[in-house]
């Protein structure tokens, strides 16, 4: 421990609605003066550590889920044209091929891949689930960025909520709009436009074509779905799966929090419990390069324990929020984040 204090910051009017009542709760300090964002040349991702909360509980099991999954060992085959199902051990109904009339359709994956990687594990639906025993899991304090106020998350959303619980009709329309009609697209060579994917999942599918575009979508859903908890499926594409992402390095959630430096936005200081670290390096089996910690299910108001206005590619040179109850139970941790959030280097 260092015997520098933090000084007590200020912020003015422009403020009062992204934060709220959240001053009673969180304490504005001034950024470290020992350190700056000014002349600040990125560090690699890799660089940072982890900081381990010391007040958190022990790992936890795996969630019942991925348990399941992993005894189920699930094996997928596909039939080739014309086959029958022989000896095939399918992973999922709805993960072997179609016949629509007289042309067959082999399964491709629910959802696309939007990153560059090389995966073990190239199945039309995951079956690598084994990879779960060979992850490391932490406890952490970790970053994540987005361009939501504090008040709007903390407060009005609760935390932060992985994408398979979001119900808004924004996210209807846009993103699982975007990959349903992504998978159709490669696997029936269909064009879907929004407005017919809204009268078919609306219930008001009159027409043969509409019902069954709901039948299609019900089923695309039920494996979606299925490979909500299937972290490496997340880290290619995190639409309608089961995880936050957060990541040790302060840059990931700066990036994220600034839309890649294109607008303002917020950092988020956030303690996880019996996480998931995500290999290092895209090449690696369900790896990325966000030094990313996935944490499965939400991760709710009370684990947000500090914030940092962004402005485009820096923290906005202060105020730091960080909660009251955090300073006084992990001290040492809050010196840490406290500095890097000030602009210090791994």
């Amino acid at each position: 421990m260092s015997d520098y204090k933090p000084k007590p910051g200020k912020y003015d009017n422009s403020l009062t609605d992204a934060l709220g009542w959240l001053p009673t709760e969180f304490e504005c300090f001034e950024p470290n003066p020992k350190y700056s964002w000014t002349g600040r040349k990125m560090p690699g991702k890799d660089d940072w550590p982890i900081i381990v909360p010391k007040t958190a509980p022990p790992i936890g099991d795996l969630p019942h889920l991925i348990e399941k999954l992993i005894k189920a060992t699930w094996k997928y085959a596909e039939p080739s044209q014309g086959a029958g199902r022989g000896n095939l051990v399918i992973g999922t109904r709805g993960g072997d091929a179609t016949v629509d009339g007289d042309h067959y359709h082999s399964q491709v994956r629910p959802t696309k891949t939007v990153i560059d990687t090389t995966f073990l594990n190239t199945s039309a639906i995951a079956s690598d689930w084994k990879v779960f025993e060979q992850l490391k899991r932490t406890n952490a304090v970790t970053f994540r960025g987005d361009t939501r106020s504090p008040h709007d998350v903390i407060v009005k959303a609760g935390g932060f909520f992985p994408p398979i619980s979001r119900t808004d009709r924004y996210y209807l329309e846009n993103n699982v709009h975007q990959e349903f009609a992504d998978y159709l697209k490669r696997r029936y060579d269909r064009t879907l436009t929004q407005a017919e994917f809204l009268r078919a999942v609306d219930k008001t599918a009159i027409l043969p074509d509409d019902k069954k575009l709901l039948v299609d979508y019900m089923m695309w859903r039920k494996i979606t779905e299925r490979e909500a908890v299937h972290m490496g499926r997340m880290v290619e594409n995190e639409c309608l799966k089961g995880y936050i992402s957060t990541s040790r390095a302060i840059d990931t959630g700066i990036q994220f929090g600034t839309k890649y430096n294109s607008r303002g936005g917020w950092l988020y200081l956030t303690v996880i419990h019996s996480s998931f670290i995500v290999p290092w390096g895209h090449q690696n089996l369900w790896g990325s390069e966000e030094a990313e910690i996935a944490h499965w299910g939400p991760v709710v108001s009370a684990q947000i324990v500090g914030f940092l206005e962004l402005v485009p590619y820096k923290p906005k040179g202060g105020p730091i929020f960080i909660r009251r109850s955090f300073r006084k139970a992990e001290p040492e941790a809050f010196e840490t984040m406290f500095n890097i959030m000030s602009g210090k280097l791994p």
